[in-house]
């Protein structure tokens, strides 16, 4: 009878033993996960050599897309070469150059003066979005407010008012289309403005909760609030205007003079030598790169899989970089090539954790980054850019919602933990 009983109990004991494992809840030493990414990005950082050697790079390489692209934009036919040259031009000055440069990837000098001012501006970068108003949108409140209420660029709470309709879901579809091949000028560039106006007099008290579009905007103004008609005026004359007169103006009627000194033919506008096929040129490439840019940059912390957050938490804890993993979604990445396709955007997790690294740091800090959160059981979510595109309307249009973390992420292990790799 003892030695059956002895061998019972010892077979039973593997299966009680999975019991008491499973019923306990999961442990995170988010000490030790904050010192682990520290120790990744310091042993992962290149040198001052190899990180301007990498800038000078991708310079080059996007100020070559820019000439090839003029050179095909005037030649006086609509060409789709020329859209797409110019259309990635625009794409790397933005979320490659002055993204990296504005968070100081490349050094505080740099960032004090990249874009800075009207001729830093048309030299640097010069888009639909403000450099300053971007400053405050992008770097300050959604880096530190990542998936809150208050994240300016928190999707699920933007397009709440799309969610909450009872369109066909193909018109919820089309609207998100308008929305790709727009987004820049016709909501970012106002809803970055915003926030530069924010202190002043008459601003509406619940300006965090209003998304920002360009007839938000005008329509504010067309009911005489002085508020909407200062914002107004700024966005129209400062922000929109000089692209606008550089891209679809200045650019044709450089091309008509140039064809009408040749003795091309040549179509005119106000009587002067104006080339149309340019203006569509320029047209086709501002379509490349919102669509383009929409697809590698709103949908970074977008999606079913990805974590919102009640309640803010202290800059570079623990609880930060636990955020910036929960809340973000990274692409394929770590060869040039495939990261400049993704604007070096590819890295959310490990950017949202260090905003100030540049792209080469970045790419280096990946394979160590993924491995400390597979060591402490964070689920590191990437996945090819297409596929984010499509979570990120299931989000945009109420198809699927994002969850929810109330207080500490890191004191709630058990809502999101993955077994921790051995």
């Amino acid at each position: 009878v003892w030695f059956c009983k002895s061998h019972f109990a010892q077979a039973l004991q593997p299966f009680t033993m999975a019991i008491d494992t499973a019923d306990a809840p999961p442990s995170f030493d988010a000490k030790q996960f904050a010192d682990d990414l520290r120790a990744a990005r310091d042993a992962s950082k290149p040198s001052e050599a190899e990180e301007q050697a990498h800038l000078s790079g991708l310079e080059l390489f996007t100020t070559l897309l820019g000439a090839l692209g003029l050179v095909f934009a005037m030649r006086g036919v609509v060409s789709p070469l020329a859209m797409l040259l110019i259309g990635y031009y625009k794409y790397g000055k933005f979320a490659i150059l002055a993204h990296h440069s504005l968070h100081g990837g490349w050094g505080l000098s740099r960032r004090g003066t990249y874009a800075q001012g009207s001729y830093r501006r048309l030299i640097d970068w010069l888009d639909w979005i403000f450099p300053q108003a971007w400053i405050v949108e992008h770097n300050k409140c959604h880096h530190y407010r990542l998936n809150e209420d208050s994240d300016p660029d928190f999707v699920q709470n933007n397009l709440d008012f799309l969610r909450r309709q009872s369109w066909p879901m193909a018109g919820k579809y089309a609207f998100v289309a308008v929305n790709v091949a727009t987004w820049k000028w016709f909501y970012y560039a106002s809803n970055t403005l915003k926030l530069l106006h924010a202190e002043k007099k008459n601003a509406p008290k619940d300006l965090d909760g209003i998304m920002m579009t360009l007839t938000t905007a005008l329509g504010g103004a067309a009911t005489g609030d002085s508020w909407y008609r200062v914002l107004s005026a700024d966005l129209i004359l400062r922000v929109l205007g000089p692209p606008a007169l550089v891209h679809m103006l200045a650019l044709p009627m450089a091309a008509g003079a140039l064809h009408w000194l040749l003795g091309s033919s040549v179509g005119t506008l106000g009587g002067m030598p104006f080339c149309w096929a340019a203006l569509l040129n320029s047209l086709g490439a501002e379509l490349v790169t919102n669509s383009h840019a929409f697809i590698t940059i709103v949908t970074n912390h977008a999606g079913a899989d990805l974590w919102g957050f009640e309640g803010n938490c202290a800059t570079d804890s623990p609880e930060f970089y636990l955020r910036a993993v929960l809340g973000s979604a990274a692409y394929q990445a770590g060869t040039n090539a495939i990261d400049y396709f993704h604007g070096y955007l590819n890295y959310q997790g490990e950017h949202h954790a260090f905003p100030n690294l540049s792209p080469l740091h970045y790419q280096r800090l990946h394979p160590h980054f993924k491995s400390v959160c597979a060591k402490h059981g964070v689920p590191y979510v990437q996945e090819p850019v297409w596929t984010r595109t499509k979570k990120t309307i299931d989000i945009m249009t109420g198809a699927k919602s994002q969850p929810l973390i109330k207080g500490q992420a890191c004191e709630q292990p058990a809502l999101w933990m993955k077994a921790p790799r051995s």
